[in-house]
């Protein structure tokens, strides 16, 4: 069995060292694992640092920075042309334990199960867990976290998994396609997992594996860029994934999130955030006009670095 562990980089050198670092040391006893690194246009000397630091790593190199979606695409097509079996998706600012991806695995062995998720841990506080994977509400589609306190200490079933470290069965891309490219940076994993769900895939989340997260490394926690984001990918996440009443009832609940949002950054003194979460969601409308539909596995190409 083959797994691929992407990872993206843009700018973040250290980050990425450490992570791929971890990746080598993890500890596997039925699979073999290759790691790919997308470069996403980096300009501070990341792909020179890998090349010395980890000859053994492949580089997808971007000529610009496309975003989350677009990047983790560029890697996932190269790693399932290569013949993986699972792709391991994992933000650069992440630390995997040692037995983190084995733990993965022996959750993944049923054939309905298309994504595993581990428990997400703060890097600065280690015992502190980051809301990563849960439930959802049917009705306004909101994700709650389960994973502070999961329902059991096994394997058990979720509806929803962040994309800072997700396993996912080559079968799965296959079946829906892969990241919608209209999220730049927020929502597509969300996005997957509510096509995979409606596909008939199982998502599982696995609280004895563990991995460690810089928490906003490249958007800034709270920063405007954040909220920007955050308003710009929720556009055509609820608009691909509701109908008719349930739209109904969807407008007046985001409309009153952008309200408590604005209100709450002019509280707190920092209107620059209100502003900017409103202007991602005009450019979140704008992007739904331009684009639609999840990208297929041939849609695009990137040129590979040797």
């Amino acid at each position: 069995m083959l797994i691929t562990s992407v990872v993206l980089n843009w700018n973040r050198r250290d980050d990425t060292l450490a992570c791929v670092a971890a990746l080598q040391a993890l500890e596997l006893r039925s699979a073999q694992q290759e790691i790919v690194v997308v470069d996403n246009g980096s300009t501070d000397d990341s792909v020179a640092a890998l090349r010395a630091a980890h000859d053994e790593v492949e580089i997808v190199q971007l000529e610009r920075n496309l975003g989350y979606a677009a990047g983790m695409n560029a890697g996932i097509r190269h790693a399932l042309a290569e013949g993986a079996d699972w792709t391991l998706l994992v933000n650069n600012d992440t630390l995997a334990m040692p037995d983190m991806l084995q733990l993965m695995l022996d959750a993944g062995t049923g054939p309905s199960v298309g994504m595993v998720a581990p428990t997400v841990y703060y890097m600065d506080q280690p015992d502190r867990v980051w809301p990563s994977a849960g439930r959802r509400r049917q009705l306004t589609l909101a994700a709650f976290d389960t994973t502070a306190s999961p329902p059991t200490s096994e394997p058990y079933d979720v509806d929803w998994a962040t994309g800072c470290c997700l396993l996912v069965r080559r079968a799965l891309w296959e079946d829906v396609g892969l990241f919608d490219e209209r999220y730049g940076f927020y929502y597509e994993d969300h996005d997957l997992c509510l096509r995979a769900a409606k596909a008939g895939w199982r998502m599982v989340h696995v609280p004895q594996a563990g991995v460690l997260h810089r928490v906003a490394a490249s958007t800034g926690q709270g920063s405007p860029r954040q909220a920007y984001l955050l308003a710009r990918g929720s556009v055509p996440f609820y608009l691909s994934h509701t109908r008719g009443a349930q739209r109904l009832l969807i407008v007046p609940y985001r409309f009153g999130s952008f309200l408590r949002t604005l209100l709450e950054a002019l509280l707190e003194g920092r209107p620059q955030v209100g502003t900017a979460y409103a202007r991602g969601l005009w450019d979140g409308l704008r992007d739904v006009r331009r684009h639609s539909g999840p990208v297929a596995l041939d849609d695009r190409t990137a040129s590979k670095g040797v």
